[in-house]
């Protein structure tokens, strides 16, 4: 039996226990004797319990006790996943920004460079093969839009040379544009530099949660806010649509959602999604500055 707490405080009775008897206290906040102590090596182990006070003959509590379980193993185990899961983060990111890159850098210069082309053989060449010609040039202009288009959703390029404020906004405008609804963006305190992952990974939300109001909400307004608080900053999207019941989501959660919130638990912070039929949806990204 062990005594203590999951969160290393202990009760005044069970600390005058623990130093009467020479326990030490390591882990996550439970107690070994120094015999146990000295078996593990001065290993560091977590442990789950069960906590339940102990009273004495008259019913008063003089004691906490509680069942443990070690998980040190699980504990491990989890600490591999989020390594792990932190290095296919940045290398899928790495890769998006490569593939950008080459998209808006080669294949938009060279479409450009075509339309040009055809342009001189309208002026130049002959009258009954002009109207064959614009059109091949006006599908080939659109074709380098929809590469541009790609590219940046791939990965804004601006994120590498401007502040995630002004990246957000230009976003949010673009979607305006693009989808005919009214975007409200509100910056407070935003720190002018960034972690680029933090950077990355905001972005991403904020660019999964307008995906999603384009296809399910049907809202016609959206409140962005990026803001900071000093110790973290924090991103709220929020929209007038149809909203749902979270409760009847929990097992329909989609792969953007999940990938939001593993993106966001990498850097130790916290993803919520708020909704009612009728009222709209919220989603809210809080990730430390110095995660």
């Amino acid at each position: 039996m062990c005594v203590g707490s999951s969160d290393g405080e202990y009760w005044p009775e069970s600390a005058e226990r623990l130093r009467a008897e020479d326990q030490y206290v390591i882990g996550t906040g439970y107690a070994l004797t120094a015999e146990e102590f000295r078996k593990t090596g001065g290993e560091t182990r977590h442990y789950e319990t069960v906590k339940f006070p102990i009273p004495d003959k008259h019913g008063t509590t003089v004691l906490v006790g509680g069942i443990s379980i070690d998980i040190t193993h699980r504990k491990v185990q989890e600490e591999i996943r989020k390594v792990l899961l932190a290095r296919l983060a940045n290398a899928q990111e790495e890769e998006r920004r490569r593939i950008s890159r080459e998209l808006h850098d080669d294949l938009t210069q060279r479409l450009a460079a075509m339309a040009m082309d055809l342009d001189r053989i309208l002026v130049q060449g002959p009258s009954h093969l002009r109207d064959s010609l614009r059109s091949l040039e006006h599908r080939m202009v659109q074709a380098a839009e929809a590469a541009r288009h790609i590219a940046h959703e791939l990965h804004p390029s601006e994120l590498d040379d401007l502040t995630l404020v002004a990246v957000l906004r230009s976003y949010c405008q673009e979607f305006a544009r693009r989808e005919g609804v009214a975007v409200e963006f509100k910056s407070r305190k935003v720190p002018l530099e960034l972690r680029r992952e933090i950077g990355s990974c905001l972005f991403r939300v904020a660019q999964e949660s307008l995906s999603n109001i384009a296809k399910h909400a049907g809202a016609n307004r959206v409140l962005v806010i990026l803001e900071g608080t000093g110790k973290l900053i924090r991103l709220r999207v929020k929209d007038s649509g149809i909203g749902f019941t979270v409760a009847c989501q929990e097992n329909k959660v989609g792969l953007g959602l999940l990938g939001m919130e593993e993106r966001i638990g990498l850097l130790n912070g916290n993803f919520t999604v708020c909704s009612m039929p009728g009222k709209g949806t919220r989603v809210t990204a809080e990730i430390p500055l110095e995660a």
